[in-house]
């Protein structure tokens, strides 16, 4: 019997990887368990879309695409680490964000208006699908306070 090269694993022994992000050391397990699911990432994206709103209404193009790329990065993140959700963001984004990142490409702000509410709509009906139809999200009345939503020249 010969001796196999430090780099061939037998495949039944488990292997403890850890990491260490300065603060503490964790298994690869324990880093997988802490990764944030639907419930940590879905306020992000609600904050980025209520931006994504006001931007709009303001006319503020770069603002307002670079908010809803953000959330749509977000809702990505979301779908991947909970891949039961994978099939319907992905035609969510394809179905529902798609007119409201057209609108803003072509800076047709009378349909961003209209395209983002349905988006809204149909955000919350997929909340029903997924036996959380308590989560009713709308945008806020009031613009957030920390951007100024004022297109700037370049």
């Amino acid at each position: 019997m010969s001796a196999q090269p430090d780099h061939v694993h037998d495949h039944d022994h488990v292997h403890d990887h850890v990491v260490d992000n300065g603060k503490r050391t964790m298994t690869l397990d324990e880093l997988a368990a802490v990764q944030p699911g639907m419930a940590r990432i879905m306020p992000e994206v609600s904050v980025r879309m209520w931006k994504c709103f006001y931007a709009g209404k303001a006319e503020n193009r770069p603002l307002a695409r670079f908010q809803l790329k953000e959330a749509v990065n977000l809702l990505e993140i979301g779908a991947f680490v909970r891949p039961k959700y994978e099939e319907a963001v992905e035609k969510f984004i394809a179905d529902d964000v798609e007119p409201v990142r057209k609108a803003i490409e072509a800076e047709d702000w009378e349909s961003f208006e209209p395209a983002f509410h349905a988006m809204v709509t149909s955000a919350n009906s997929y909340h029903d699908m997924y036996d959380k139809p308590f989560l009713q999200w709308r945008v806020p009345d009031a613009p957030p306070v920390d951007l100024d939503l004022t297109p700037r020249e370049r």
